[in-house]
């Protein structure tokens, strides 16, 4: 399963009051995408974060609140529950995202237990794995007859009144190393993200852990680490110029509880994947082994969010600034330059901004 897109909405709440308008119209613009495509289609769309982005605003969203997000997809669930087509929608907002593997045990679809074992995965991959300062609160599948899916999930930061959605379609592969595609949204500064090829030791390492160490020991270790994280640093004694210090957001505390009874069934996991789906492994429980494999045995860990297209100039509206006119008009001159060069035989600058993409990528 991969990730195939990610959106950074703010939050909103209140009222929708065309709402039974929104079912009405969801209904027959699904049944020709149908027509027209094929459920494979239909479901590989909503895998597409800009179509869905889209397709809530077709419906009358705007195309930068939450609610495009909760309220569409609570839409077309109910559009498509007396319906014929072979397209139906589980899971939902709060205590629908709760109940999302008990609606998918009472429908008649093929690959059901592969489809719920992609739920269990992506929640917890989007909500742990990847830990940013939000929490998850919206968790939903789209899927047809033959067991194709694609999963949409939406995370919560109070504190800065913004959401992120993740989406997610099935491939051959149910989990994979950075499995998402294009992410979208303002890049914070720290992000533990276990899901980076830099934090590969680290998971193998959060495995064997759990596999050798006892849950008394792995306490024990919590609590030492606990007590050293207001040592001084080697920095202090060093005057150094240029040299920032980011410290780590309340969330990511180093945890003093764990889930005793979780960990105990973990020690039977095969690997990464297994612990993730067991229940009662949390945000804590996976930050702390991450923090005793780091601390202790020395392993990466990724601090870089995965946010890959971000506000390049700014907006017209100020948020998260203005717009830069006098860097969009070095940049313009920059690229005529390259341009015009290439026309010339001399494609030396384009070669440069090419490998200039691949360092901004790492």
């Amino acid at each position: 399963m991969i990730r195939k897109g990610f959106v950074e909405l703010r939050l909103a709440s209140g009222p929708v009051p065309h709402y039974k308008e929104m079912v009405k119209l969801a209904r027959p613009i699904l049944e020709i995408l149908v027509e027209e495509y094929g459920s494979y289609e239909v479901i590989k769309r909503f895998s597409d974060a800009l179509w869905f982005q889209c397709f809530a605003c077709l419906l009358g969203f705007e195309w930068n609140y939450s609610g495009m997000t909760t309220v569409t997809i609570k839409a077309i669930k109910d559009a498509l529950k007396d319906s014929n087509l072979p397209i139906k929608v589980v899971g939902g907002k709060g205590k629908e995202a709760i109940n999302t593997l008990e609606e998918i045990e009472k429908l008649e679809i093929k690959n059901k237990d592969e489809i719920k074992k992609a739920s269990i995965l992506s929640a917890k991959a989007d909500n742990v794995e990847l830990q940013d300062g939000y929490d998850l609160y919206f968790h939903s599948l789209i899927f047809d007859e033959n067991g194709n899916f694609s999963i949409i999930n939406q995370k919560m930061n109070i504190n800065n009144q913004k959401v992120r959605r993740l989406h997610w379609i099935a491939n051959t592969k149910i989990f994979e190393e950075e499995p998402h595609n294009e992410i979208i949204g303002i890049k914070e500064k720290v992000a533990l993200n276990l899901f980076s090829k830099d934090s590969k030791e680290t998971r193998k390492a959060i495995v064997d852990i759990v596999k050798d160490y006892s849950i008394e020991k792995i306490e024990k270790t919590l609590i030492m680490l606990n007590k050293k994280q207001n040592q001084k640093l080697l920095v202090d004694y060093l005057k150094m110029e240029n040299f920032e210090i980011v410290k780590l957001p309340y969330y990511f505390k180093i945890p003093k509880k764990i889930d005793k009874k979780a960990l105990e069934i973990a020690k039977n996991a095969e690997n990464f994947e297994d612990i993730l789906k067991i229940r009662g492994i949390g945000k804590d429980t996976i930050r702390g082994l991450a923090y005793i494999a780091n601390i202790i045995f020395g392993t990466r860990i990724s601090w870089k969010d995965p946010i890959k297209f971000t506000y390049a100039h700014g907006t017209k509206a100020g948020k998260p600034y203005y717009v830069d006119k006098e860097r969009m008009l070095k940049e313009a001159e920059i690229l005529r330059q390259v341009i015009e060069e290439a026309k010339l035989g001399n494609k030396e600058k384009i070669y440069a901004l090419k490998r200039l993409s691949k360092i901004i990528e790492m």
